[in-house]
């Protein structure tokens, strides 16, 4: 993960919330920071800017990536399940053995759960102490109404924006993992360098 320098700007919010005591905004001046950030604890606003301010994974394709890549996009064409989950496992562990990540483990299951405005396509599971449990990442290969398989461009961008989330864990050491604009923009680069990987 590379961290880029970026402006200083001062954030006066528009709700009359707090900004943490001595808290130096440093964040992207395209960024509008969401309301709920003035309501946040200082660590936690700590935690939100620093995250905000890492902008990419500098994810290197290699041939072992590539073939991971290609072995996930065959198991979803052939439609098979236990295939599928093997191949997001093993494009996982790749991804976080270059990044310098322990591996997460991966659980992809049929169709997606649903209610009556959304479905659900992946989740990011902490560890869980009182059931002792591993971080763990959940994913859905079926649409929740046609019961379709999904595209493979879009099963392995949430696969990549569950591992974001795992990786500014073990990774980055962040407290939390916010939904904020450097966020999607390290899933988009681990997305691009994928498929930056198959086309080479």
């Amino acid at each position: 993960m590379e961290q880029d320098a970026a402006p200083e700007v001062d954030l006066i919010p528009a709700d009359g919330g707090a900004v943490a005591t001595g808290l130096t905004l440093r964040t992207n001046s395209e960024t509008r920071l969401p309301g709920y950030f003035y309501r946040l604890s200082s660590r936690a606003q700590r935690t939100y800017l620093q995250g905000d301010s890492i902008e990419r994974c500098d994810l290197v394709p290699t041939p072992m990536l590539r073939n991971a890549l290609d072995a996930l996009i065959r198991a979803l064409d052939a439609d098979n399940l236990s295939a599928t989950t093997a191949c997001a496992q093993a494009l996982a562990n790749e991804v976080c053995g270059l990044l310098g990540a322990p591996p997460v483990r991966v659980q992809v299951r049929g169709v997606r759960p649903r209610d009556s405005r959304s479905e659900l396509h992946g989740l990011f599971h902490l560890y869980d102490p009182r059931d002792r449990k591993s971080p763990y990442i959940e994913l859905w290969m079926r649409t929740a109404q046609r019961h379709d398989v999904v595209k493979p461009k879009t099963f392995v961008r949430t696969l990549m924006h569950e591992v974001g989330h795992y990786l500014d864990y073990a990774l980055l050491k962040l407290d939390n993992s916010f939904h904020n604009s450097g966020f999607f923009k390290r899933e988009s680069s681990l997305v691009r360098a994928l498929f930056d990987s198959a086309s080479a």
